[in-house]
């Protein structure tokens, strides 16, 4: 069994080696073999596995998708589970806010390289890819390091008031994200607590691996353009 949120740019495990192995298989060329580290050759390999079903422009990324990986699974011979195993229901967020957390990079640093570890994103989404994104730009353009900031005037500020005060869908904590997006890309272990720092941004780091490939691709972490909604 292969799961989705496994096989992300970035992240070591036996499932990415599973992929790697397949692609082999399949005759898509990985130089290095099969690593278990989902790397620029994978990628590029992916891409090419996408393309060879039809995929192309942004559908051919190299960033596997339920339907590309679930037909490599098939061709084979193992198992593809699309489901976040993390995930929770939206209807058991809570939003009880932080006490005591310093507003400054470098608490905001400490908490996101805890998230990296939990979701297994490189260590370099903090201190910088290739291009200079990182986490840490994205919170200080979302939150400036607040970890209890709420935004309550943007197009998500409806639904019913929480025990925050503020209404459902409002963007929340360091890296500002909704409830339902929360919910649906929450990290295994970690709090049910949307204004939870590391929940928080494991949340996002999820999120943005599944929207956007890896954080490279994010406009809003990328301190050399100009600040952009994610």
């Amino acid at each position: 069994m292969v799961n989705l949120f496994n096989v992300r740019f970035g992240k070591q495990n036996s499932d990415v080696k599973t992929l790697q192995e397949a692609l082999i298989a399949a005759h898509f060329s990985l130089p290095k073999g099969a690593t278990g580290t989902f790397d620029d050759q994978t990628r590029s390999a992916y891409a090419a596995w996408q393309g060879s079903l039809g995929f192309h422009g942004k559908d051919a990324d190299g960033n596997p998708g339920c339907g590309s990986l679930t037909k490599l699974g098939h061709k084979a011979g193992f198992a593809v589970d699309c489901r976040n195993p993390g995930a929770i229901t939206a209807g058991s967020v809570r939003f009880t806010k932080n006490h005591g957390i310093a507003q400054n990079i470098d608490t905001a640093r400490d908490f996101a390289k805890q998230a990296c570890k939990l979701t297994g994103a490189p260590s370099t989404w903090v201190t910088g890819v290739g291009n200079d994104a990182n986490m840490l730009t994205l919170i200080l353009r979302e939150s400036s390091y607040n970890p209890n900031a709420v935004n309550k005037t943007d197009s998500n500020a409806t639904g019913t008031h929480q025990s925050d005060g503020a209404p459902l869908n409002c963007s929340r904590g360091y890296a500002q994200v909704i409830a339902t997006t929360f919910a649906d890309n929450h990290q295994a272990g970690t709090s049910d607590q949307i204004y939870d720092p590391v929940a928080n941004i494991s949340a996002a780091i999820n999120y943005i691996w599944n929207r956007y490939g890896d954080i490279s691709h994010v406009q809003q972490a990328n301190p050399h353009l100009k600040p952009h909604g994610y």
